[in-house]
């Protein structure tokens, strides 16, 4: 499924294949052209938009290609941070995301390093 190689090479950070509804754009997996569906905080995490997705439904299929990278969801109350990346990165607001990455120390410095680069 062209669906599953585009994930996984957004995941993989390598040129993905075309899709009609789903392209990677610098770190950012997007929708339908207008919805973020996940953003690379660096090299270290990502963030997993958890939203209802208009067209292709890829927050599964993310979170399952993170997981085989060793990376597992991060509750650690970032999320003042993570709003004022998304809004400076993305232009949206209001959106609900997981944070990925291999542990929280890493997501702490990867949000750190975003917010302040």
């Amino acid at each position: 499924m062209v669906t599953d190689e585009v994930v996984s090479a957004f995941v993989a950070r390598v040129p993905a294949p075309g899709h009609p509804s789903l392209q990677v754009e610098d770190d950012a997996l997007v929708v339908d052209g207008w919805w973020p569906a996940a953003l690379w905080l660096g090299r270290e995490a990502c963030l997993v938009r958890v939203d209802e997705s208009p067209g292709e439904a890829v927050a599964a299929q993310l979170a399952e290609a993170l997981a085989a990278q060793g990376m597992v969801v991060v509750d650690a109350d970032l999320d003042a941070p993570v709003e004022a990346i998304t809004m400076q990165r993305l232009g949206l607001i209001g959106a609900r995301w997981q944070l990925w990455a291999a542990d929280e120390a890493a997501a702490r410095a990867a949000v750190a390093g975003a917010a302040t680069g």
